[in-house]
C-alpha cells in the first residue's frame, strides 16, 4: 500500500511542478503588461496635456513598486510640475498599493546640463580618443 502511494506520489511530482512553473509564468507575464499599459496610459496622457516632448519608461522599482523614469528639460520648471502632476493623476487612477518612484534626468543640451558640465570640461565630441595597438 506504501509502494502504491509513493508511485503515485512520484508520478504526480511533474505535472504539479509544470503547472506550477505554468502560473509563475502567466502571472509574470500579467505584470509585465500591466507596466506596459501603464506607460502607454501615461504618455498619452502628457501628449494630450502638452505634446510629444518626453517620452516617459516604467519599469519595476527597487522596493517592488513601479519606477517611471523621464528625461527632462530642468530649464523649464513649469514643464516638470506639469509632468509630475500628469504621471501623479495617470497612476491614482488606479487602486495600486505599489509605490510610483518617479525618476527625472536632465536632457542632453539644456542650460542644467550645460551649467553642470562646466566651461572647462569639453564635449565628448571634442575630446581626444585614445588609441590602441595591438602586439603581434
Amino acid at each position: 500500500m506504501s509502494t502504491m502511494l509513493a508511485a503515485i506520489a512520484v508520478a504526480l511530482i511533474p505535472p504539479v511542478a509544470i503547472a506550477m512553473l505554468l502560473r509563475l509564468a502567466d502571472r509574470t507575464q500579467r505584470k509585465r503588461d500591466e507596466r506596459i499599459a501603464r506607460q502607454i496610459e501615461l504618455t498619452d496622457a502628457i501628449h494630450r496635456e502638452l505634446g510629444a516632448i518626453v517620452a516617459p519608461t516604467v519599469e519595476k522599482g527597487r522596493r517592488g513598486g513601479l519606477a517611471v523614469r523621464m528625461t527632462v528639460p530642468f530649464d523649464r520648471p513649469e514643464l516638470v510640475a506639469t509632468l509630475l502632476t500628469v504621471t501623479d493623476q495617470v497612476f491614482s487612477r488606479h487602486d495600486d498599493t505599489h509605490v510610483v518612484e518617479i525618476a527625472f534626468t536632465p536632457r542632453p543640451g539644456s542650460v542644467a546640463t550645460r551649467e553642470r558640465a562646466g566651461s572647462t570640461q569639453k564635449r565628448a565630441m571634442e575630446r581626444p580618443v585614445p588609441m590602441i595597438a595591438a602586439a603581434r
